[in-house]
């Protein structure tokens, strides 16, 4: 016979299971009238029975009427909480907090469902682990349930939301709530990582959460992970000196201190040296992460090709081509699948599409294009096919650099090679590199081409109005007009982009009035209202057909309405006083504009800057 106390534990074990997943298989089965679940409700009378005659014969064998209502109570609460988990998972139900804790709730239970709240994709489920976690801490149970594992999953779930704001408000909350909880390395981390995701402002606020670290600190708590979390944080921040000083001090200085803590004393790791290679291409400090990967390697630290590539970026956007290069020879002198390459003591890594792509942005940045090709051409032989993401930020840099034709050719080139596939990002990216060239005629044929591909592939509204930008560019008001009864024709709703275009094609043709009725269109439109770019390009129009008294009564207009004005908005206020002024050679005419660019924009002139 077994001992009476295992026995009574299997059979609350048992029955609690069986009743959990009877509960499933009822709701299951209710919603669906599929039965291949093993656990069927065909079944379920059987196997029911099943626990009542196991329960009848520990009944018999204890001969305790103690353990028959013990064990129905197992199945009683197993029920209750197998009910209350299905309400809380269903995004149907509309469920008030705090809510009634079913009896017998387990802390294992708990656990389980604060962390399948918090990792569902539901809009409507996910928001219910933190009121859960609410809900424990205003029960009497609030110490055995709650713990710092409970607030890291809700912490990880506003990180992978991008909810900076929330993930701190919840982190003072956890401070404020149990100031003597044992938080944990992860939770701080994670705090910090959901900063990360936040605007500057929501980033640097992780000082406040690394520093309330290091008071608390000891071996466990200051962790690598947490200072991965730190540094990414002063990435986004911007502050590569406060992650110098995290990197280099305080992950050091605050560890244990002897002859014997110092032989174990812990060193970043390369995920960790790679946050803080962020930290510094922000700040543009090519030096210094130059120093870090040599510090690396005097460390015992080998980088990774990601490692590598985020150098490639820093310097890059610091226009150190040439060393870009030198590190791209040295990577790239090893075979691909060969072992990592030892070369004076350093363990290379083998390049991948993030070494590559980071390669031919420095160079296209520099304007060296023909070594931008080659690379091009040589990630493509070693097999490393560049995706859509890593060609549309090739092309991006083609864009911004006005040359369009060349964005062509690498287009070609790779759909030639017919080892990446295209997106419509990719085309559009492609389009406005040619509007910008002045090549509508080229993005006219890409466009074409999009309507006729196939995979899904079909032009959107940005491919609309990136085509009237070309015809813009052109002056061609004609097909530019064409093209905006196309795609309304199509359904896409104009944003202040496609009428900035128009406003802009007439504007090359000194044609004043027709932008000055595009403006007043889009007055009159219902759901839309005048932005500050078209405003701007109605000004441009001004500005060269030169009607300034004109100009000043639409800067009066954007006061009035509230409008906002940008950088580009004062550059043509500064330019339409000044070259109005000059051009009236009669003084008492310059007198007479002067007054009436005090009285028409007034308060507007003086608040931008210009007088």
């Amino acid at each position: 016979m077994m001992p009476r106390t295992k026995t009574l534990h299997g059979c609350r074990t048992f029955v609690r299971r069986f009743a959990t997943r009877r509960e499933g298989a009822t709701s299951s089965s209710s919603s669906s009238s599929s039965s291949s679940t093993p656990w069927a409700t065909s079944s379920l009378s059987s196997r029911w029975r099943r626990v009542e005659a196991r329960v009848f014969v520990v009944e018999g064998d204890e001969g305790s009427a103690r353990v028959r209502a013990r064990a129905t109570t197992s199945v009683e609460e197993a029920s209750t909480s197998a009910r209350f988990t299905e309400v809380l998972l269903d995004p149907r139900n509309e469920c008030e907090f705090p809510v009634t804790l079913p009896e017998g709730l387990r802390k294992r239970e708990v656990e389980l469902l604060v962390r399948t709240l918090a990792q569902s994709e539901e809009d409507a489920i996910w928001p219910r682990a933190e009121l859960l976690v609410d809900c424990l801490e205003g029960g009497k149970s609030s110490k055995t349930f709650v713990d710092s594992w409970m607030y890291t999953e809700v912490l990880r779930c506003y990180r992978k939301r991008g909810k900076a704001s929330k993930a701190y408000v919840l982190y003072e909350k956890a401070l404020d709530r149990r100031p003597k909880l044992r938080l944990d390395s992860h939770f701080y981390a994670e705090a910090m990582l959901a900063l990360s995701k936040g605007s500057r402002d929501e980033a640097a606020k992780a000082e406040l959460v690394w520093n309330h670290l290091l008071r608390r600190s000891n071996h466990e708590l200051l962790s690598k992970y947490a200072l991965t979390a730190f540094l990414c944080c002063c990435a986004k921040s911007g502050d590569w000196k406060r992650a110098l000083r995290a990197f280099h001090s305080d992950f050091f200085l605050f560890q244990s201190t002897g002859s014997a803590a110092r032989e174990r004393r812990k060193l970043p790791d390369v995920v960790a040296c790679t946050a803080l290679m962020k930290a510094l291409k922000v700040g543009g400090q090519w030096k210094k992460g130059e120093e870090l990967l040599q510090w690396m390697y005097d460390n015992g630290i080998n980088p990774n090709p990601y490692t590598y590539g985020e150098l490639f970026v820093l310097l890059g956007e610091c226009n150190k081509w040439e060393l870009v290069m030198s590190h791209y020879y040295e990577l790239t002198h090893r075979g691909s699948g060969d072992p990592p390459l030892q070369q004076n003591q350093r363990v290379l890594p083998e390049p991948n599409m993030h070494v590559f792509s980071a390669t031919m942005n420095a160079l296209g940045q520099a304007g060296k294009y023909d070594l931008c090709q080659e690379v091009l051409e040589k990630m493509i032989e070693s097999g490393k096919k560049p995706n859509a993401m890593v060609l549309v930020s090739l092309l991006s840099i083609y864009e911004k650099n006005h040359e369009g034709y060349r964005a062509l050719q690498v287009f070609r080139y790779v759909q030639n090679a017919k080892c990446t596939r295209m997106n419509i990002f990719v085309y559009n990216v492609l389009l406005s590199a040619l509007s910008k060239s002045e090549a509508a005629d080229k993005a006219r044929e890409v466009f074409e081409e999009i309507l006729r591909a196939e995979g899904g592939i079909a032009p959107d509204r940005v491919s609309y109005e990136t085509l009237i930008a070309a015809y813009a560019h052109v002056g061609d008001y004609s097909k530019a007009n064409e093209v905006f009864k196309e795609m309304r024709t199509k359904g896409f709703v104009p944003t202040d982009y496609a009428y900035a275009g128009r406003i802009k094609a007439y504007a090359k043709n000194n044609m004043w009035r027709e932008c000055v009725l595009i403006l007043k269109e889009v007055e009159e439109e219902q759901g839309i209202q005048p932005s500050v770019h078209i405003y701007n390009a109605v000004l441009q129009a001004c500005f060269v057909t030169k009607k300034w008294e004109l100009a000043l009564k639409l800067f009066a207009r954007m006061e009035e309405k509230g409008i906002e004005p940008n950088r580009a908005t004062k550059a043509l206020l500064s330019k339409i006083c000044h070259d109005g002024i000059e051009s009236c050679e009669d003084k008492q005419r310059q007198a007479v504009l002067a007054s009436a660019i005090a009285a028409a924009a007034g308060a507007l002139a003086i608040r931008t800057g210009v007088f």
